[in-house]
């Protein structure tokens, strides 16, 4: 016999039926028999059986700490111990790390805008680091000193559980030059972690979850920044973390909006309303961007693009979150890089790199006062605990009273056209440099092909680039290439002097790179 699926209620069927529920049980149980089912429910095993699985056998390991190699007890290692424990133990970002390890110099010390390996070659830098060291390499006497003194007195305390002097100071200068009312700031390590923090503030102000950035923009390493940046580097490292929504840009890689600038700008905004009707304005926290594009090529906006986000950020209730790790205290010849766009004041900005000039890591965020009073009485979901550290709330309190004494802003602007006189000096005369952009000291070179076209599309390798980097390191000058895309970004004290060798270095290994193209075409 087949067996039945059926499951048969002896109570249910004898209130149907109308008969006694213990006769229709026995009934039940003879019609079961007779067809193969189970004789009752009592004999079927409702309790899961497991399947006899084994934990796989342990593997031990030594656990004891080891002992440190005589190395350590060395004032100075030779550069091939160097050489040796950085090949051993030593992963870098962003590359390979047998590459990159090839690639760098062992830097001993740095003085201005120079820096020294440990075979005494000196190099220009000529991107300050990672678009950084704004103040050189070596560190102002005013800024040691507020350091060593903070360092003397309370070296360390936990931001949630006490406050310091310092910290009061900051917050308060920061106030005090940030334009309009721009006046709550709070504090974290990298420009990658006051971004996250400032994702997280503007979603719980909002109570929405959208966040809106460009797809040519670059906003920091964590998982939340990398699903808001654009660049390839997210790449190798695509979360699909939902939310997090790329918007058209004003300046695309392969067209262009329009004939004229204002035109290109006034499409792309058209663009951009279009999209955020599409979303709904109802569920878009903040549009978050870079106020000059800085890692993509240091590409500066329409004033009427920036105007018109503001407007479309009004009119929606949509925050606008500008980011100045790279742009803000001078790097553009203003102090914030918004400020190159008349009335433009964005909801919350986030700082980091030239606050300290990169001689410790402090970020943070400043907010408009409608945003702080939120705060007030409602937490953050944000915190660290190096937020507001006090060593480096002390030197960013110094650097930040240095760049405003010194006028550090009105120098870079002096500064600009002969920047942007040298560069377009290297364009005009070399084939393999596309095009130049300069605002402030904060600018670059677009490296092209023999077509007059780009050298390769922004997630291409290219021979060309490799053998770029090496000439320039020869030559005697660091600096970041990304892409197709060289930055021309050195310390704002460099001297007009100073400019010209690294111009003239330029010169050099792009005639070089000239004769490249032509022996590879």
């Amino acid at each position: 016999f087949c067996r039945l699926p059926i499951l048969l209620d002896a109570a249910m069927l004898s209130r149907t039926l109308s008969v006694p529920a213990l006769g229709l049980r026995n009934q039940i149980r003879r019609l079961s028999i007779q067809v193969g089912l189970p004789a009752s429910k009592e004999n079927i095993d409702q309790v899961f059986k497991h399947d006899a699985i084994a934990i796989p056998a342990f593997n031990f390991k030594d656990n004891t700490p080891g002992v440190p190699n005589k190395l350590h007890e060395k004032k100075a290692w030779s550069k091939d111990e160097i050489d040796e424990k950085l090949k051993e133990n030593c992963v870098f970002a962003w590359g390979p790390s047998d590459a990159l390890r090839a690639a760098c110099p062992t830097i001993v010390r740095g003085e201005g805008v120079w820096l020294y390996d440990n075979e005494d070659k000196k190099y220009l830098d000529w991107s300050s680091g990672a678009v950084c060291t704004n103040l050189g390499n070596s560190m102002p006497p005013d800024v040691k000193s507020a350091i060593e003194d903070q360092m003397a007195t309370a070296p360390f305390v936990y931001g949630d559980l006490a406050v310091t002097e310092v910290r009061a100071r900051l917050c308060s200068l920061l106030a005090d030059i940030s334009p309009a009312n721009l006046n709550g700031f709070i504090f974290a390590s990298g420009g990658a972690e006051a971004n996250e923090c400032a994702i997280r503030m503007a979603r719980r102000k909002t109570g929405r979850y959208k966040i809106l950035s460009r797809y040519r923009s670059y906003h920091g390493g964590t998982t939340s920044t990398l699903a808001m940046t654009g660049d390839p580097r997210t790449w190798a490292t695509d979360t699909q973390i939902t939310g997090f929504i790329k918007i058209p840009d004003p300046f695309p890689f392969s067209y262009s909006w329009g004939e004229d600038a204002e035109t290109a700008a006034t499409q792309a905004l058209n663009a951009l309303h279009e999209q955020i009707l599409m979303e709904g304005p109802e569920s878009i926290a903040a549009i978050f961007m870079e106020s000059i594009t800085g890692s993509n090529g240091w590409l500066l906006p329409h004033p009427a693009y920036m105007q018109g986000v503001r407007a479309l950020c009004d009119e929606y209730g949509i925050l606008m979150i500008a980011d100045e790790v790279m742009c803000g205290f001078g790097r553009t010849g203003t102090l914030f890089g918004f400020q190159n766009f008349p009335g433009v004041v964005p909801d919350m900005f986030t700082f980091a790199k030239g606050v300290t000039g990169a001689f410790m890591p402090l970020s943070g965020v400043g907010m408009t006062d409608e945003i702080f009073d939120f705060y007030r009485t409602n937490a953050p979901a944000y915190g660290s605990t190096y937020s507001a550290h006090p060593l480096t709330v002390a030197c960013g309190y110094a650097i930040v009273k240095h760049i405003i004494e010194k006028d550090i802003p009105g120098r870079v602007k002096s500064m600009e056209s002969k920047l942007a006189h040298g560069l377009q000096q290297i364009v005009d005369k070399h084939v393999s440099a596309k095009q130049a952009r300069v605002i402030g000291l904060a600018g670059g070179i677009d490296i092209g092909g023999l077509s007059g076209d780009s050298l390769m599309h922004m997630h291409q390798a290219h021979p060309a680039v490799g053998f770029l980097k090496k000439r320039l390191k020869e030559e005697g000058l660091i600096t970041l290439v990304r892409g197709h895309h060289m930055h021309c970004t050195p310390p704002l004290i460099i001297s007009e002097d100073e400019i010209n060798t690294g111009v003239k270095i330029l010169d050099e290994c792009f005639g070089d790179l000239d004769v490249f193209l032509q022996n590879d075409s």
